[in-house]
């Protein structure tokens, strides 16, 4: 229902008009009725009205008048002039006043409904349009700070620039404040819920000035823009606020943030510029495992350092490797961590150090013939490493397994020659001559290699070994043969029966007849 207001200084008019119309039925309240323009405008100061129907000549104000104030003061209000003259003058400055209807008296009821019913569809499709205007409005306003947070990210990542970038400032309402511009990273881990993300962008934006800017990357970490008209001061601001923010989150069980500074710039325009030396920054940061803040201006290219230096510590590790000293192997990989992390490498250069180390360890593994097909000693590639702990632990966790697999290979060569040792024996525990040197001999080592070597393998010296074998040969023979006991001894390697008969005594408790009647009975 849309209010409605009659002006006229006549009343038999303004009754005849509000009796014989049917506002209701039209969608208008008839809120109220008026002898001149003066009285209804006191009344629109104070109350809604959509649509006022007045009269031209009227005392104290005229309609001409009120329709004129309406039009600068009420433009949404609806005018219709009522007027008994049919003057072109009228019609010319009702038009002046944005009047939406001229009407002549007399007019009908009929006449009049009709161009209510007219007026009525615009106010109705004037509302249904203000509805939509304000609703999206409203969207808008709810989704300005994610499109403010999409103009931030695009401008940091190049995407903005000229009248484009212009417009867009103006839009969001970002003015330029400063003469220089720093880009900080947070790298928020994984681990942080939303509320936390939240929060901590919060206290940031406490911490930080109004010119500054604090928003999500689209890597949801926290990207704070610094802007002042001092280079130093905004470094001293920057490291201040930094710092603030590391003690906020240092006493938390969490994993730990990383915070990045790009370049001081002097345009809005090279902010992508110091944006890249930030994430640069976080990156190294990360590696390393830092909880302080980086400024890419201390990340210094490995191109400006003498790889003489890196590679000499590596022939000590290569060195020691070589000489089977794990725990000097393991110092000197500390020592090759300790120079990465006081370099200032790029992420690129600390992954290419790794690339050598993994070439260093793995040349060796090759040279001592320590890989198989199916090794799984190089697993993952350098950028897999997330820190330089994590680097360097993989490496350490890798040269402990060189131990390993040395021992495992020192074992089955072991194996490999006690178990052709055993084969030589049963081959030559028959001939009498047959020696320990004759052994070494034909293994092509020392007696004392041999000798530690078969006791490691076996449990037994060689005499020992050969004995028991000998013994043991002759029982078989003493059950399955009526070969006499001097016999026996001729085909087990002994020359002198007698001796031979001390030793299986000595070995079974018996003499060798007797262990062949013990079997027999």
């Amino acid at each position: 229902m849309f209010r409605l207001i009659f002006v006229d200084d006549e009343a038999i008019i303004r009754n005849g008009i509000s009796q014989c119309v049917s506002w209701g039925a039209n969608g208008f309240d008839l809120a109220g009725m008026f002898e001149n323009g003066r009285e209804a405008l006191n009344y629109i100061h104070d109350n809604p009205v959509d649509v006022v129907i007045t009269d031209i000549n009227m005392p104290k104000m005229d309609g001409l008048t009120l329709s004129k104030v309406l039009s600068e003061q009420y433009p949404s209000i609806t005018v219709l002039l009522l007027t008994g003259y049919d003057d072109f003058e009228y019609a010319r400055q009702a038009v002046q006043s944005q009047v939406r209807e001229f009407l002549l008296k007399p007019i009908t009821a009929e006449e009049l409904s009709h161009v209510l019913g007219t007026v009525r569809e615009e106010l109705e499709a004037r509302r249904e349009k203000e509805i939509r205007q304000e609703e999206m409005r409203e969207k808008l306003k709810r989704s300005f700070p994610l499109l403010k947070e999409r103009f931030f990210n695009r401008l940091i990542s190049g995407r903005l620039s000229g009248d484009d970038l212009a417009k867009r400032r103006e839009y969001f309402q970002w003015n330029d404040l400063g003469a220089f511009y720093k880009v900080s990273l947070i790298s928020v881990p994984e681990s942080w819920d939303e509320l936390e993300r939240l929060t901590l962008q919060e206290q940031i934006k406490a911490l930080t000035e109004e010119a500054d800017e604090v928003f999500f990357n689209l890597n949801e970490n926290i990207v704070i823009i610094f802007q002042g008209i001092s280079d130093t001061e905004l470094q001293q601001r920057t490291r201040t606020v930094l710092e603030k923010i590391f003690q906020y989150t240092g006493g938390r069980e969490k994993e730990q943030i990383y915070a990045g500074c790009g370049e001081l710039v002097n345009s809005v325009e090279w902010l992508p510029e110091s944006h890249r030396g930030a994430m640069g920054a976080v990156e190294y940061s990360r590696i390393l495992g830092l909880t302080r803040i980086v400024f890419i201006e201390d990340v210094r290219d490995s191109r400006q350092i003498t790889p003489e230096l890196f590679y000499a510590k590596l022939d000590i590790l290569l060195e020691a490797l070589k000489e089977g000293r794990k725990e000097d192997s393991l110092k000197a990989l500390d020592t090759i961590f300790s120079f990465i992390e006081e370099q200032y490498l790029s992420r690129d250069d600390v992954f290419s150090y790794y690339t050598r180390i993994h070439m260093v360890i793995y040349n060796f593994l090759k040279e001592m013939g320590l890989l198989s097909p199916d090794d799984d000693t190089f697993p993952h590639k350098p950028g897999y490493y997330p820190t330089l702990k994590s680097a360097r632990d993989a490496f350490a966790s890798m040269i402990n397994d060189i131990e390993s697999k040395i021992e495992r290979r020192r074992n089955d060569a072991i194996l490999s020659r006690m178990d052709k040792a055993r084969d030589i024996i049963a081959a030559r525990y028959s001939d009498s001559r047959f020696s320990l040197q004759d052994m070494c001999n034909e293994l092509y080592l020392s007696t004392s290699q041999f000798s530690f070597l078969f006791k490691e393998g076996t449990g037994q010296t060689f005499v020992e070994y050969l004995t028991s074998y000998r013994v043991e040969e002759a029982k078989k023979l003493l059950k399955s043969t009526d070969l006499k006991a001097y016999e026996i001894a001729e085909k087990v390697g002994y020359q002198d029966a007698r001796y031979f008969s001390l030793i299986f005594r000595k070995q079974t408790g018996l003499t060798a007849m007797e262990y062949r009647r013990k079997l027999e009975s």
